[in-house]
């Protein structure tokens, strides 16, 4: 009986592939070629790839017989196991013979026949993981799955945790089947347009964003157009942000920046959300390390947004000063008593330019009503002393 259970269980042990495995079907033909899933416990199929590069998937329960395709030990283990006598010295010495030649999964399957014949065998027990305890021995995984971790991807984790990687990879793969989808519509513009812009799902945000920024394959300005513009029509968190940040980048582009603001612009109307976080993102940019040009652009958009919450990072960059560097002056040439002789110029020299941003004056008038020109400390003095008065309203109370 126990010869018949062993090598039923050997049947569902993997199998290590080699250059060629024979497959002896039960309808008398056969399968050459390589087995491409070796190491398939509980065996429901075989995967093979012929001499010829045709992958075949073939039921289990099809096939009678396999050749070849297993190892020196493994060979030696099949020829051999079935004449064990059940007894746990058989099993002790096959567990460690099948440890040392690398067939672990054979391996537990001795030391499994060794707790059948006494559950009490320490050795076995510690080996597959058993821990004493008062009430009996405890496996690891019954410790683990008290603890509430569960077995997922060949790790034990948590519920929490199993949800969060099911969605990653989720998503994963539906960016993967996008970055397809989006070259092979970059290909085909101007054709595939109306394909690109009728784009909804967030997982392509992505994708699109790094087929945009690909230094490899440059976009013509008319596709990098129809992107970002595909990338504003998805209505999701991501898209956005995507299109706020470009919308503040340096660019060569102006219609390119131009366009963003002109979608972000459109979809505040419809979101408060939008508008928040465009306004959450702006303030973040104005800072004296800001380019002008960028500050310009930003302040302009605040002010049409009516973002009062900006004020205090709009005075701060009304007027900046910067440390420019100038070039060296030239070399001179000049007589000594030593004759003719010539002077370097000396090393770069850094000089201060003052900034006053009309734009930015632009938007602290139209959010407070107020007209300090480019007096940077009176439009503080006057902010923080709003700021203090309670109940004061810049636009009500002016």
């Amino acid at each position: 009986m126990f010869r018949t259970i062993l090598l039923f269980s050997l049947l569902l042990l993997p199998m290590t592939a080699s250059a060629t495995t024979v497959l002896l079907l039960k309808d008398g033909g056969t399968l050459e070629g390589e087995l491409l899933n070796p190491n398939e416990l509980s065996r429901k199929s075989y995967r093979i790839k012929t001499a010829g590069g045709l992958e075949i998937n073939l039921d289990a329960k099809l096939v009678d017989r396999v050749q070849g395709g297993e190892r020196p030990a493994l060979t030696e283990y099949n020829a051999k196991v079935h004449l064990t006598e059940n007894t746990i010295e058989n099993h002790l010495s096959w567990a460690k013979w099948c440890n040392e030649n690398q067939l672990l999964e054979q391996a537990r399957l001795h030391w499994h026949q060794i707790l059948e014949l006494d559950p009490e065998h320490a050795e076995a027990r510690r080996v597959l993981g058993y821990e004493k305890t008062p009430n009996g021995w405890v496996s690891e995984q019954s410790k683990r799955e008290d603890r509430g971790l569960s077995q997922y991807r060949g790790r034990w984790q948590t519920a929490q945790q199993i949800e969060v990687e099911s969605i990653l990879t989720t998503q994963r793969e539906a960016e993967a089947e996008w970055r397809r989808r989006i070259r092979d519509l970059i290909r085909r513009l101007p054709n595939s347009e109306a394909e690109l812009l009728a784009i909804r799902d967030p997982a392509a945000v992505s994708p699109l964003g790094d087929a945009l920024l690909d230094e490899r394959n440059p976009l013509m300005p008319h596709a990098r157009i129809v992107l970002l513009r595909s990338i504003a029509g998805i209505p999701h968190s991501s898209a956005i942000r995507f299109v706020v940040g470009w919308s503040i980048l340096p660019t060569e582009l102006d219609e390119i920046r131009q366009m963003c603001v002109e979608e972000l612009m459109r979809l505040s109307k419809e979101s408060p959300e939008v508008r928040q976080m465009m306004i959450d993102a702006y303030r973040k940019v104005l800072s004296p390390a800001s380019l002008p040009p960028v500050i310009t652009l930003v302040a302009k958009v605040l002010g049409d947004l009516e973002a009062h919450e900006a004020i205090p990072e709009l005075i701060g960059v009304l007027v900046v000063v910067r440390q420019v560097a100038a070039p060296a002056p030239p070399p001179v040439f000049g007589i000594g008593p030593g004759g003719m002789n010539l002077q370097q110029g000396g090393g770069p020299i850094r000089r201060q330019e003052t900034d006053r941003n009309q734009a930015v004056l632009t938007a602290l008038v139209k959010l407070t009503g107020w007209n300090f020109q480019f007096d940077q400390a009176r439009w503080l003095e006057e902010y923080r002393r709003t700021q203090r008065a309670p109940s004061f309203n810049l636009r009500r109370d002016i």
